[in-house]
């Protein structure tokens, strides 16, 4: 069934940010603090509104109504910073968006934390922190940050933003000299994740347990996870290489089951997982030249409650990577392609069911320094990262490629 939610005030808002982006330019806004009877310095905003639009041969995409155009492709931010007192940055973001049926335009703390360095070996960070891990991680939203309007999917996928962005918690951080073997950066951080019901992993949870036979999805729950990322800046100009690695405990969700044997009885699917990701960039005059890996395991069990069902132990295993190049032609043209490869499962690369690979070519003009307009084309094989439902039967094997078409504005301030 497709859904019907209004978007009219949520279309409404983001013409206003739009509007507002355009207007102000590039320069950031300044709010002195100065009526409140403190000599503080003053908080800085900045924000971002973007709108997209997609367009798939085949299977619609990101749970979008891509196969007919969707323009359900929406992201709007603003943050506020200031620097209270020496070696300390408060700051804060807040964010809303729309792909598909994820989001909804709900209204997101994307980041809170106060950031106190006591050198450059030394820093802490505390509330609800980005997580760092490989090269987009923590600039997910930053759509000037990248050539690519899609990041590669199987890596950073835009509707799982409340699972892979951030904890709650905090981190320790710096960075140190190398001599001759040059510089060293790390983070290791730990806390809480608090998934949306209107998240990405909650609709998939949702496709998944509501499409078994007897099974309906409750809810999905918090969690701790703990990770660190490390950067080395090798000798080589421009050369760096990453690895990042995280434990999360006890991810699960709850959903009611009815099995014909055993009566009805609410369930907990739970289960750890480890991820370990390395990357490697590489920048060079106009170019830039990037590489990552991501292998995660999840040894799972399924537990009940209330009734004698147990779905048991499993052992889980997937791993994506991809490999891309960008090239800056002047101020404001740049291009970039990349491929990137996707197995739910690395015991059968061989299912399409089970595999999503993208060949992926953009490009990006800056007409301002404040405006940017992208332009890019897919061709993907295997349906591994479709949510299989109603509006989007992928049940079957497909080895048909299929293509992708998606425009992209940002505007900033």
């Amino acid at each position: 069934m497709k859904n019907h939610r209004n978007h009219h005030t949520p279309k409404a808002l983001l013409t206003a940010a739009l509007g507002a982006a355009a207007a102000c330019g590039a320069q950031a806004y300044e709010v002195p603090l100065s009526f409140i009877g403190t000599n503080m310095p003053p908080l800085d905003f900045h924000g971002f509104a973007s709108q997209g639009f997609m367009y798939s041969s085949d299977y619609n995409y990101l749970d979008s109504d891509s196969k007919n155009g969707s323009f359900q492709f929406t992201e709007v931010g603003l943050n506020a910073s200031m620097n209270p007192f020496p070696h300390t940055r408060i700051t804060a973001q807040g964010f809303l968006f729309d792909v598909g049926n994820v989001g909804k335009y709900q209204p997101d703390l994307d980041y809170a934390l106060i950031d106190y360095n006591f050198c450059d070996a030394l820093g802490v960070r505390a509330g609800r922190i980005l997580r760092p891990e490989g090269i987009y991680n923590t600039i997910q939203s930053i759509d000037l940050a990248r050539t690519s309007i899609l990041l590669p999917q199987g890596m950073y996928d835009a509707r799982y933003r409340d699972f892979s962005g951030a904890v709650d918690g905090g981190s320790v951080y710096g960075g140190f000299g190398l001599g001759k073997a040059g510089t060293m950066s790390y983070e290791v951080y730990g806390g809480m994740v608090n998934l949306s019901e209107q998240g990405g992993v909650a609709r998939l949870l949702q496709d998944a347990s509501n499409h078994l036979p007897y099974s309906s999805y409750t809810d999905v729950n918090d969690f701790p996870e703990v990770g660190m990322q490390f950067w080395w800046n090798t000798p080589v100009a421009g050369l760096r290489a990453g690895l990042a690695a995280n434990e999360a405990f006890g991810f699960s969700y709850d959903y009611w089951i009815s099995p014909k044997i055993h009566g009805p009885g609410a369930v907990n699917s739970s289960m750890d997982a480890t991820v370990i990701h390395p990357s490697l960039e590489y920048q060079w005059k106009n170019w830039d030249f990037q590489a990552e890996y991501l292998i995660r395991y999840e040894p799972a069990e399924s537990t009940a409650s209330g009734h004698p069902y147990n779905a048991g132990p499993g052992h889980l295993g997937a791993d994506t990577w991809y490999a891309g190049a960008s090239y800056r032609f002047n101020k404001w043209f740049e291009t970039g392609v990349y491929y990137t490869e996707d197995y739910n499962d690395i015991y059968d690369r061989s299912n399409s069911k089970q595999y999503q690979k993208d060949l992926a070519l953009s490009l990006r003009f800056d007409p301002k320094d404040w405006w940017i307009i992208k332009i890019e084309g897919h061709y993907l094989h295997g349906t591994g990262l479709l949510h299989d439902n109603s509006n989007n039967p992928a049940g079957s094997r497909d080895d048909r490629g299929w293509f992708m078409l998606e425009l992209k504005t940002t505007l900033s301030f």
